[in-house]
C-alpha cells in the first residue's frame, strides 16, 4: 500500500491559507465522493497512514486502531497523558463489568421514570449534568478503585466540570492511549447487552472533517471536547462483520478543527488495515 503524507499533499498542491492552518482542507478535496472539481483535473487522495497524525502541527496526539474482533492493536502512535473532561467511558466500562457479574442492572430506576441507562445515554450525548449524575450513581471512588485494580496507572479520575455559572471548579480527568484502549475492549465485551449499543449509537461527530468518519459502517462511541483537546473513542462495525476500534486523544490543540482533521486521518488509516 502506497502511503502519503496527507499534510504534505495539501501544502504541495495548495498555498498556505487560514483554513488549512485551522485543520480544514481546501474545497477542492472536500468532495469525498469524487474528489473532483468542476474546473480541475481529478485529485486522488490515497489512504492515509497513522504516522500522518504525528506530523500534524498545532497539537499533540495519541491514536490507535484496534481490531475489535481479536482485540489486537493494528496501529498506534503517540504517548503521554491526555485530558478527558467527561470520563464517561470509564464509568460505562465499570458498569458493564458489574452487569456481566450480575451486580448491576442498567434498567434500575434512579429517579421518576429515569434509569441508569438513561443517565448514560444523555451523558454520551454531551450532557455534563447527566454525566455527573451517572458518576454519582456509580460512585467516583468505586470507579477510581476499579481503574487502579485494572492496572490503568495513567488514569486519574475527577469530578465532572459542570457548565452553569458558579459551578465548583474541577480538575480534568487524565488518561493515556493504553488505558483508553483497554477500556474500549471492556466496553466491547458488553455490546451484546442491548442497553450498551443504545447508549453509544450515533455519536455526534460534528460538521467538520470528522463528520465523514464511519460512512457505510455502524458507528458507536463517545466524543469529548474541551478547551484545548478533543477525544474520540469509537467502535465501527462494517457490513461484512469487521469491527474496528478507533481512539484519538489530544491536547494543546490550536483549534477544535485540528482534532477533527486528526480523526479523519485516523479513519482513513483504519480503512487500509
Amino acid at each position: 500500500m502506497i502511503q502519503i503524507l496527507f499534510t504534505s499533499l495539501i501544502f504541495s498542491v495548495f498555498p498556505v491559507s487560514t483554513s488549512i492552518c485551522q485543520g480544514q482542507l481546501p474545497s477542492i478535496v472536500q468532495n469525498e465522493d469524487t474528489l473532483i472539481t468542476e474546473t480541475s483535473s481529478p485529485v486522488f487522495i490515497q489512504t492515509a497512514s497513522i504516522s500522518d497524525i504525528e506530523n500534524l502541527s498545532g497539537g499533540s496526539f495519541g491514536a490507535a486502531v484496534i481490531d475489535m474482533n481479536s482485540g489486537n492493536v493494528l496501529a498506534s502512535s503517540g504517548s503521554g497523558v491526555f485530558p478527558v473532561d467527561d470520563p464517561d467511558i470509564f464509568l460505562l466500562a465499570y458498569a458493564i463489568e458489574l452487569m456481566l457479574e450480575g451486580k448491576l442492572d442498567l434498567d434500575t430506576l434512579v429517579g421518576r421514570n429515569i434509569t441508569i441507562a438513561d443517565e448514560f445515554k444523555w451523558a454520551f450525548n454531551d450532557s455534563r449534568e447527566a454525566a455527573a449524575r451517572a458518576m454519582w450513581t456509580i460512585g467516583l471512588e468505586s470507579v477510581s478503585s476499579w481503574v487502579a485494580s485494572k492496572g490503568m496507572n495513567d488514569t486519574e479520575l475527577h469530578d465532572i466540570q459542570l457548565e452553569w455559572e458558579g459551578a465548583p471548579a474541577a480538575y480534568p480527568s487524565l488518561s493515556s492511549l493504553d488505558d483508553v484502549t483497554q477500556t474500549l475492549r471492556i466496553i466491547h465485551s458488553g455490546m451484546d447487552i442491548p442497553a450498551v449499543p443504545e447508549i453509544m449509537e450515533n455519536p455526534d461527530m460534528g460538521s467538520g472533517q470528522a463528520s465523514s468518519v464511519g460512512q457505510g459502517w455502524d458507528l458507536y462511541g463517545w466524543v469529548d471536547s474541551g478547551q484545548d483537546h478533543k477525544t474520540y473513542v469509537l467502535i465501527a462495525i462494517a457490513p461484512d462483520g469487521r469491527e474496528r476500534g478507533l481512539v484519538l486523544l489530544s491536547k494543546d490543540l490550536c483549534c477544535p478543527e485540528k482534532g477533527d482533521l486528526a480523526m479523519r486521518l485516523l479513519w482513513q488509516a483504519s480503512l487500509g488495515l
